[in-house]
């Protein structure tokens, strides 16, 4: 058939499309897709353009993830696959938070830059330690750990686990090293959360990510405060902490110049 007429053979689609000539046969014969023509001689399949962006359409949706039988329930029974959107959009989520884990380990000591970003609904459950010193309250928080391991409540994958700092004073240049309190805070999944778990609302915050031995903390601290009164915000919570380089056997060393520190500090425009 000419090509003339606006058809094309199965191997200029093919080919244009990255698949093979069998892949679209066999897509044909689960009624995924219908040649424009079929030659009544020779068998051969043509296609129409529109073809292309069906079948582009249905090559991404494999590409995210979803199955023939998915595809099918989509494209030509129609139905609304709720269940498949809401399992790709948590896998998003948690592509993008391992995207942005890999860009923070990449942080530079001495670099200081402050980012806003969208801080998720997140449940927690929580522990409120007064500690002496820091070596105090990773003893405290491990205890907090080994009673969530064994009660076998599921952990959530979507945000990493947190300290947060109930002390205004971290943003005025205070920087507690003794007898100072913190909360140790561990996502939940929503749907196996216990009624006690936190809920820590959705919001804007401004975060650092820094480079360095956990004393010399106050000054990423110092970063965030600046930025905060620079740009007309003021906080909307405490201040949080997530820390994420440890040792390969799970240890924590506060003074490790390789350490990298999240700092973030959820925050509203003063005037809204």
């Amino acid at each position: 058939m000419p090509k003339s007429e606006g058809l094309f053979s199965i191997g200029e689609m093919a080919a244009v499309c990255g698949v093979s000539i069998d892949t679209l046969r066999f897509y044909e014969t689960k009624a995924l897709i219908t040649p424009a023509h079929v030659d009544p001689e020779s068998g051969y399949r043509y296609y129409r353009r529109e073809n292309l962006l069906r079948l582009r359409t249905m090559l991404a949706l494999k590409d995210a993830g979803l199955s023939l039988s998915e595809i099918r329930d989509y494209m030509v029974e129609g139905k609304h696959t709720e269940n498949k959107i809401a399992e790709l959009t948590e896998r998003r989520d948690l592509l993008n938070q391992a995207i942005e884990n890999l860009q923070i380990r990449g942080v530079k000591p001495g670099d200081l830059t402050v980012s806003e970003i969208e801080l998720p609904e997140r449940l927690c459950l929580c522990r409120m330690v007064e500690a002496r010193d820091g070596a105090a309250a990773l003893r405290e928080i491990g205890k907090f750990y080994d009673e969530l391991i064994r009660s076998g409540v599921p952990i959530s994958r979507a945000w990493p686990e947190f300290c947060e700092y109930p002390d205004d004073g971290l943003l005025r240049g205070e920087f507690p090293v003794t007898d100072f309190i913190v909360t140790a805070c561990l996502p939940v999944d929503k749907k196996n959360a216990p009624p006690e778990a936190v809920r820590y609302p959705s919001g804007t915050a401004v975060t650092v990510n820094y480079r360095g031995g956990y004393y010399d903390l106050w000054k990423a601290y110092e970063a965030l405060s600046r930025y905060i009164d620079e740009n007309g915000y003021v906080p909307a919570g405490y201040p949080q902490e997530i820390y994420l380089e440890i040792e390969a056997d799970g240890s924590v060393r506060l003074d490790e110049a390789r350490n990298v520190t999240r700092v973030i500090v959820p925050v509203k425009l003063m005037n809204g």
